[in-house]
């Protein structure tokens, strides 16, 4: 552990290269895994001590995988931790879900070196959500300066190129020193929000006629097969479902050309750990699994994140990972269908577009002033395509009668 910046009020921060470094109570509490009631798995699961360790001990994250942990830590005065701003120095721009290539393209084009860089952020997740984490009951201002000075320093110590800071949430990004430094970024995602549904016919009642029709005969082509969807949550999940649920998630890498990011070992230290939070939506054909996707959960949303089939059936992606997904949230009460990146074929499935923010420092001014051009162009484009996705939106239109 390495100390550095040290405030008037005795505030200070460190830098630890391993998730193992901070006990697990301290770190939950920071991310607000758990709250002070007693209530087990609170918060946001990307968030939890739980998952940052099983991508380091599966060895996702790693040295030899070009993630390598450098973690910044706020201390009051007596060394007990306050804050955590999880980070990496990256040699790469793999598995962020924050596109950088034209950046790191245009940096060496002009003679420099890109990589590494420092990435804060979960990997492999496009999740939103707070990114500097900060226990209740200290000035989350304050705090947040602390930590972004701490990164600045690693970044000018590490002689990097640039630090980003990916799908930080709204709140905390509108918290952030509103100055020409960091840039913002703006992204697109697609989300359905729970509108207090009784059941999934209540949620259709809310689409066009047309729109509604199209997803009834989707449903119903599964329904009308000889598939079975088989929802497997909580105490339910077995050792051999991460087995299962593997050999889905590489058919999907081999069909887009990608990289595993994620080994056999991180499953099923996914499944040891974070068990009560994952839920496996499995289609069967004559008792075998063909398909599956992976959710994670917290109390206001079930989290779409991975999906595979080792058989191509019509319409089984959008039952698998929406239609179910939207029964569940219904069922249990969640607000949000998070479905993660990309995608626009989801509108027609109730799911709207919603902004994304990431910032990100360029410590050559020059660079910094072209990245900001760019991005500036690249937000009225983002705009605009928002507007132009919600026109396209699936649900009727509400007569305003004053």
């Amino acid at each position: 552990m390495i100390e550095t910046n040290k405030d008037r009020l005795g505030y200070y921060t460190s830098i630890i290269d391993s998730v193992h470094q901070v006990d697990r109570s301290s770190w939950n509490e920071c991310a607000h895994f758990t709250n002070s009631r007693g209530k087990k798995n609170f918060g946001n699961p990307f968030l939890s001590h739980e998952f940052f360790c099983c991508l380091e001990d599966s060895g996702a994250v790693s040295q030899k995988t070009g993630w390598i942990s450098q973690h910044i830590l706020l201390h009051k005065s007596d060394k007990s931790i306050i804050g955590i701003f999880p980070n990496f120095l990256k040699t790469h721009s793999w598995g962020e879900y924050i596109f950088d290539h034209i950046f790191a393209q245009a940096w060496e084009n002009a003679g420099g070196k890109y990589y590494p860089k420092l990435l804060s952020g979960v990997p492999f997740t496009p999740v939103s959500g707070e990114r500097f984490l900060i226990k209740n009951g200290i000035n989350i201002k304050k705090a947040i300066s602390l930590m972004l000075s701490t990164l600045k320093d690693l970044a000018k110590a590490f002689k990097v190129s640039s630090a980003h800071i990916n799908f930080v949430c709204k709140k905390q990004c509108e918290t952030m020193p509103d100055d020409s430094e960091w840039l913002k970024r703006y992204s697109i995602q697609f989300h359905w929000e729970n509108k207090n549904y009784e059941d999934f016919n209540h949620f259709l009642l809310d689409l066009t006629s047309s729109k509604r029709k199209i997803i009834r005969r989707e449903r119903r082509e599964i329904e009308n097969s000889s598939i079975i969807m088989d929802i497997v949550k909580a105490e339910d999940i077995k050792d051999f479902h991460a087995d299962i649920f593997y050999q889905f998630y590489l058919s999907t890498i081999e069909k887009k050309w990608g990289g595993a990011y994620l080994n056999k070992k991180f499953w099923h230290l996914l499944i040891e750990n974070l068990k009560n939070r994952i839920v496996f939506i499995f289609a069967k054909e004559r008792n075998k699994n063909i398909a599956g996707a992976i959710n994670l959960i917290d109390n206001n949303t079930i989290y779409g994140r991975n999906w595979g089939a080792i058989k191509e059936i019509k319409f089984l992606h959008f039952e698998t990972c929406y239609y179910q997904a939207i029964d569940f949230a219904i069922k249990y009460g969640l607000k949000t269908v998070e479905a993660g990146a990309q995608g626009m074929h989801k509108i027609q499935r109730g799911y709207l577009p919603k902004e994304t923010f990431s910032k990100h420092y360029f410590l050559n001014k020059d660079f910094r002033r072209v990245a900001s051009n760019y991005l500036e162009s690249e937000k009225k484009q983002i705009k605009h395509e928002i507007r132009i996705l919600e026109q396209k939106s699936p649900f009727r239109k509400q007569l305003n009668i004053s």
